[in-house]
């Protein structure tokens, strides 16, 4: 499917200080369609497959080389999504958010944690 999807944005605070709770903000401009919608509401008035399903399947969480976080999504999520969590300053190192689609299309976005 032939679509343009700007890269995913990420936020994260300036002042982290190590072993601190810090919060980080990524904003993914992706539409959402679950794919149903009335074919022919004159004749048949009933939802089927209308357009083809495009949704984020899996957002990877990874802390310098781990992988900390993995969340599972399904069509019902909303278009251009804005994800927050926190994570532990452990160490001054990388956040990469991997998004992957339900087409296996990939984009990913980095912030650096450094300490203040």
């Amino acid at each position: 499917m032939a679509r343009k999807v700007k890269p995913p944005r990420m936020r994260i605070g300036k002042r982290i200080k190590e072993g601190e709770v810090f919060k980080v903000k990524v904003r993914f401009e992706h539409p959402s369609f679950t794919g149903l919608g009335q074919v022919d509401t004159e004749s048949d008035p009933m939802f089927n497959r209308a357009i083809p399903v495009s949704f984020i399947r899996n957002m990877l969480v990874y802390y310098g080389d781990e992988l900390v976080s993995r969340f599972s999504m399904t069509s019902a999520i909303a278009d251009n999504p804005l994800f927050t969590f926190k994570l532990k300053a452990v160490k001054e190192a990388p956040v990469k958010v991997v998004f992957i689609d339900n087409e296996g299309e990939r984009w990913e976005t980095t912030g650096d944690v450094k300490f203040a």
